[in-house]
Formats: structure tokens, C-alpha cells, sequence
């Protein structure tokens, strides 16, 4: 387990990972589509945004950039687009069951979760600081955006960069159909620490099953504070 990741010295972010290794997808793609469906039209009718973005959870994002000087649209912290996203449009729009299983839990816990096709990458996987220069494809976009100096990163241990800390998820290792072995990135912060972590990525493997299918193997959760 201790090959899934590790973290640089100079990070004080905790990170967990974990592997699932043969998932199959044994129930209908409506089956997760469904649950996180439901969850956002609940969340949208009882609560507000703004709420939201002011609580701990997501808070500490925001602040974990701006000790790194890092602030403003383009790093805006996944959860917290995530919940604009959704308030915007009041609803969800079900891309793929495990992508929509995994937004499900980090809609749950406020926590950080990315995921990413285990075979386009190779373990271990690395957070680290970046040196700037750095180039990197998003998912969703046609153009890679150049990193700046002082950003954390995600890299495999051939030097690909799996992700622009955890605002946005390289291009290269998205999820698909085809998906059957999956690296899954739980991220936190000075609030959401290993307790938080281990516990979301326990509800994430839980989901998983529950809503996509069985894996033949899970690695994990490795968490590292």
C-alpha cells in the first residue's frame, strides 16, 4: 500500500489515496445518476450557497491557497465549484456512474475527491510543489494552461502531472466508460484532516459498491498528514 503515494516534505497537506482495482459495473448507470439527483435537489431546496462556502469544509480550501498566494477564479477550489456549479443549475448532470458516485460523497463530506484511470498513470503518485512552467491539460479544454511557481501538483512517478492542485483534473487520466482500475485523490486541509479522510474514503469505496459495483481488489485508503 505504501507504493500508492506520497506527499513532499514541504506540503503540510494531508492526502489519502486509494485503488480500485477491477471495478465492475454491475448496476444501470441510472442507479448513481439517480442518488446524486435526488441529494442535489434536497440540498438546493433546504439550503444556500453561501452557507455552504462559509462553512470549515470548504473555507479551508480557500485559505490553504492563500497562504500560498494563490487566489482569484482560476483556483477556485473543486468542492466549492462544485456547489456554485449546482446552485446555478439546481440539478445534476449525470456524466458517468463512478464520476457520479464520487461527486456524490464529496458533495456529502465538503472533502476533495479526484479520480483517475490507473492505467495511464504509474504509481506512486506524488503531491508537490510546482516550479512553474509546468504544462498541464484540463479536462474540458482544448489548450493547456502553464502553471505558475508556488501551486501544488499531483505527478506520477513518470513526471505526468495528474492535476492543477485540487481545482482541475489533467486531461490525460479522466475516468471513462472503459474504466475498470481507478486512483482516487481525497484531499483536505487544515480542518479536514486524517480522521476526515480515512472516513471519506470509506464512504467513497462504500458508495462505490453500492451505486456502480464491485472491485475485485481495493488498495487503501493510504492517508498521509
Amino acid at each position: 500500500m505504501d507504493a500508492l503515494g506520497t506527499r513532499h516534505d514541504s506540503l503540510a497537506i494531508p492526502v489519502a489515496y486509494m485503488v480500485l482495482r477491477g471495478l465492475r459495473r454491475t448496476y444501470e448507470p441510472q442507479i448513481a445518476a439517480a442518488a446524486i439527483s435526488d441529494y442535489v435537489t434536497a440540498l438546493v431546496a433546504t439550503t444556500r450557497y453561501e452557507h455552504l462556502a462559509d462553512t470549515p469544509e470548504l473555507a479551508g480550501y480557500r485559505q490553504l491557497h492563500a497562504l500560498r498566494g494563490k487566489t482569484g477564479r482560476q483556483f477556485l477550489p473543486s468542492p466549492e465549484s462544485l456547489f456554485k456549479l449546482l446552485f446555478k443549475r439546481a440539478s445534476w448532470r449525470s456524466f458517468d456512474p463512478v464520476v457520479d458516485a464520487y461527486t456524490l460523497v464529496s458533495l456529502q463530506t465538503r472533502v476533495s475527491i479526484g479520480a483517475h484511470e490507473l492505467a495511464r498513470l504509474r504509481l506512486p503518485v506524488t503531491l508537490v510543489p510546482t516550479l512553474g512552467g509546468e504544462s498541464l491539460l484540463t479536462i474540458g479544454d482544448t489548450t493547456p494552461v502553464t502553471l505558475s511557481a508556488g501551486e501544488y501538483c499531483y505527478r506520477d512517478a513518470d513526471g505526468q502531472l495528474l492535476g492543477r492542485m485540487e481545482c482541475r483534473q489533467a486531461e490525460a487520466t479522466k475516468v471513462t466508460a472503459a474504466t475498470r482500475d481507478v486512483l482516487f485523490i481525497v484531499q483536505g486541509h487544515a480542518a479536514l484532516r486524517a480522521r476526515e479522510l480515512h472516513a471519506a474514503s470509506l464512504l467513497l469505496g462504500q458508495t462505490i459498491t453500492e451505486l456502480v459495483g464491485f472491485a475485485d481488489a481495493i488498495e487503501g485508503p493510504l492517508v498521509i498528514e
